[in-house]
């Protein structure tokens, strides 16, 4: 009886494994390039860069690098400066151009992101409310600009490899743009040491 139970409970134990296996299995074929980048835009412009992070390939360290550094930066910006850069994050939209699927195992996408233009914006908005409103009354100034992302697998998951040019504004750009007009002399050269340790601390 013992065994029997035993053998029962190997099979129902081994089932349940396959049916997770097959799950994920099915889970990574629905990720397709597309699916990633925009999980990846979406991603950074909430500025969940830890999620970002997964989605970059462990060969390169140079948008691991660039992650971390945005996450550092949130995390130590005053609130004021903070709050303004994620309600641009809020307004910037995405879209996908060109998806290319060379012979080579790669994926290459074409992306154009809409962004807030903050320089602009700053000039004839000086709070929250006021962004708002000009976005609410489709006047809030915007630039587009394009990107290409090259995806390749690695163990049976599309991932980002490379990064050429720009599909949106980074919280560390938009933060010193900001950081001029919206922060004292005094905190912005405060946040601006703060990065700069940061940056030579990593350097080693």
């Amino acid at each position: 009886m013992k065994r029997l139970f035993s053998l029962i409970l190997f099979i129902v134990i081994v089932q349940a494994s396959l049916q997770s296996w097959t799950k994920q299995v099915y889970s990574f074929q629905k990720e397709t390039p597309e699916v990633v980048i925009k999980k990846y835009l979406d991603a950074v412009i909430s500025n969940d860069y830890q999620t970002a992070y997964t989605l970059v390939s462990d060969q390169n360290s140079d948008i691991r690098e660039w992650l971390e550094l945005l996450n550092f930066v949130t995390s130590v910006a005053p609130e004021k400066l903070i709050s303004i850069i994620h309600l641009a994050h809020s307004f910037t939209t995405h879209q996908v151009l060109q998806i290319d699927l060379p012979n080579d195992g790669t994926a290459v996408i074409k992306v154009e992101s809409t962004v807030p233009d903050m320089e602009k914006v700053l000039e004839i908005a000086h709070s929250e409310n006021e962004i708002k409103s000009l976005y609410d009354n489709g006047s809030l100034p915007l630039k587009q600009k394009q990107g290409t992302f090259i995806l390749g697998i690695e163990n049976n998951i599309w991932k980002i490899k490379e990064m050429e040019g720009t599909s949106g504004d980074s919280a560390s750009k938009i933060a010193m743009v900001l950081a001029e007009k919206l922060l004292s002399k005094e905190e912005s050269l405060k946040l601006d040491k703060e990065i700069k340790n940061y940056q030579n601390k990593k350097r080693g």
